[in-house]
């Protein structure tokens, strides 16, 4: 089932936002997590911004992935979207 050109440019459009917004995100918390390895020291801590780390890196590859081959909107939309609704509650419940 072939689908249609506008509907392919759309999840595009939408893969590659979320995307940038995941990697804002991740940025924002790596900062947070890199703060707080400063002042408590833990490996725990660590393990957070390492972990944080590993998924910036994720994103920017599936953002630049998504931009440079133009592959399948829709799963890279789906994806980047469930990891920005997470991301969001986690930078949330961290800020407070």
């Amino acid at each position: 089932m072939a689908v249609s050109p506008t509907i392919q440019n759309i999840t595009f459009i939408i893969a590659t936002t979320l995307g940038i917004i995941n990697i804002i995100l991740l940025v924002c918390l790596s900062k947070v997590y890199f703060n707080n390895y400063k002042q408590i020291k833990s490996s725990f801590t660590k393990g957070y911004l390492i972990f944080a780390l590993f998924l910036l890196l994720q994103s920017i590859f599936l953002t630049v992935c998504s931009i440079t081959y133009n592959g399948p909107s829709l799963l890279f939309a789906v994806n980047n979207l469930l990891l920005c609704i997470a991301l969001g509650f986690l930078l949330k419940n961290i800020l407070q």
